[in-house]
């Protein structure tokens, strides 16, 4: 029993060892997220996804969040661009006119991390996130995964809203994780 124990408790330590911080360069302990640059028309968003990622990054306790003096390293993000476009059509009854039942929003996002001790590029990665939507219907009743999730509506606790707000929302609780996975998986 006392053995079973030694393996079970060194094991959990070799697995407490191993965490995102393990995947971070040792002398890298802060960061500094620069404030975001936006080069699209959308201003929202900017504000939306420096909370997004403040709260996910605070929430994960990856690194310490610094001032620019005390910081290791440095995040740069810039949203390069937002696209709508058609997803799915269907021709209307009695006509010949096309009519888009389900929309496509994507984001690119450009992030630098950069290593302030070192003066190098630990990252520098283009991020691309899509989801989908239909005008007019909460995306809560839409019947769309709108997150590719496998979760549809009610099922899932990230749909709701207008359409197209919701979908800002989501797409960008997709680019935060995506910049966090960056960021742990670089080393």
């Amino acid at each position: 029993m006392k053995k079973m124990l030694y393996i079970i408790t060194i094991l959990y330590l070799s697995c407490g060892y191993y965490s995102f911080k393990g995947s971070i360069p040792s002398h890298i302990n802060s960061v500094i997220i620069s404030p975001i640059e936006n080069i699209t028309s959308e201003f929202l968003i900017t504000d939306l996804l420096n909370e997004k990622l403040l709260e996910l990054m605070l929430l994960e306790n990856i690194l310490d969040i610094v001032t620019f003096e005390n910081a290791d390293s440095k995040i740069d993000i810039m949203i390069k661009s937002i696209t709508d476009k058609p997803n799915v059509y269907s021709i209307e009854e009695n006509s010949q006119y096309e009519v888009v039942n389900e929309w496509k929003i994507s984001i690119n996002v450009q992030i630098t991390w950069y290593d302030l001790i070192n003066n190098k590029n630990i990252l520098d990665k283009t991020i691309n996130e899509w989801v989908t939507y239909s005008l007019g219907i909460d995306i809560s009743q839409d019947n769309l995964d709108n997150d590719l999730d496998g979760l549809i509506d009610e099922e899932d606790s990230d749909e709701y809203g207008t359409p197209r707000e919701g979908s800002l929302r989501i797409i960008l609780d997709k680019i935060s994780n995506r910049i966090l996975n960056e960021l742990t998986s670089t080393w």
